[in-house]
């Protein structure tokens, strides 16, 4: 199950900057609501990153660049509503993982720290999908294809949970001793 949460997050977010966050995050104190949000925000920028990432390795003729247009239109159009409630989770995650830098973007305007928080993920994003997974990320979208996108982050939304929850299961073993 983790490795499908790590590559539902590679597609759907800087669900690559939900999946880098900690093992010490309690899936209990996360918003499902926020985790989605997250996810419906981050598609357009995390899809960028995984064009951007495997657009060398894929079929020119495959869905992804076939369908790129397409499958990035249909992500950003609603994405901005989920802007507030992602922003909130956002910057939680980037505290814990980067301390003083949240510091200097809370003091940014979100006309400024939209573009910078969709560089993140698109960077985050392109980094964390091994080539080798170019392929299987591309049947997945292909599956998800008829579905909307605010489905497609629920989905994804519910993988990091889901992912999170396992790492947490796995931890809790260990603290025991």
């Amino acid at each position: 199950m983790k490795r499908i949460a790590v590559q539902a997050s590679a597609i759907a977010m800087g669900m690559a900057v939900l999946a880098a966050s900690p093992v010490s995050a309690q899936p209990n104190d996360l918003d499902p609501v926020a985790v989605t949000a997250a996810a419906r925000y981050a598609l357009p920028s995390a899809f960028e990153g995984y064009v951007a990432q495997c657009s060398a390795s894929l079929s020119p003729d495959g869905y992804t660049l076939t369908n790129a247009s397409s499958v990035s239109a249909k992500f950003t159009d609603g994405a901005d509503e989920s802007w507030p409630t992602a922003k909130v989770l956002m910057m939680e995650i980037i505290r814990e993982e980067a301390g003083d830098m949240v510091s200097m973007l809370e003091l940014m305007d979100d006309d400024n720290l939209r573009p910078f928080v969709d560089g993140m993920i698109a960077g985050l994003v392109s980094q964390e999908i091994p080539t080798a997974d170019c392929g299987t990320i591309e049947r997945a979208l292909e599956i998800l294809d008829p579905l909307p996108a605010d489905n497609v982050a629920a989905l994804f939304g519910f993988a990091i949970e889901m992912g999170l929850a396992e790492e947490d299961d796995a931890a809790t073993p260990d603290e025991a001793e």
